[in-house]
């Protein structure tokens, strides 16, 4: 199977990336930020697993398509960018955020393991739940 991009069945756009991962089709949509893969799937062990340890905001806002698979919104984390995720309280009140890194100093090295980065409040900025390309552009990952 080849990389391709298809239509998104949570929010119509063009930009859902299609692939195969580890033999297993994954997606991941640019457009509203929700990925999914062909073993999460409504009632399956793999979700019932992931629900377990998952944030109660991501079940809240998870989705489900036509053929019952489940959809959740993703998090993109790269060490020297930064991180995109979901921010908020209920599922009538989130939206998207990034937060950038800044390097940290030996001292912290030390602290944080050897991490040469850092999350820096600073930098936090929030976006509506329907620009997640927003967030993602600010960390330059686009």
């Amino acid at each position: 199977m080849g990389d391709k991009l298809v239509i998104c069945p949570h929010c119509g756009s063009d930009a859902c990336y299609e692939h195969e991962q580890q033999k297993i089709i994954v997606w991941s949509c640019m457009g509203c930020g929700f990925t999914s893969n062909e073993l999460m799937v409504e009632g399956s062990q793999l979700v019932i697993e992931t629900e377990e340890v998952m944030p109660e905001l991501y079940k809240d806002i998870k989705f489900m398509d036509d053929k019952k698979q489940i959809w959740y919104p993703t998090v993109i984390n790269i060490e020297d960018k930064g991180t995109v995720f979901v921010n908020g309280t209920t599922k009538e009140n989130w939206g998207w955020a990034g937060i950038k890194v800044v390097e940290t100093t030996d001292e912290e090295k030390e602290k944080f393991k050897g991490a040469k980065f850092k999350s820096d409040p600073k930098t936090l900025k929030t976006f509506s739940k329907d620009q997640f390309d927003d967030a993602v552009n600010y960390l330059g990952l686009i």
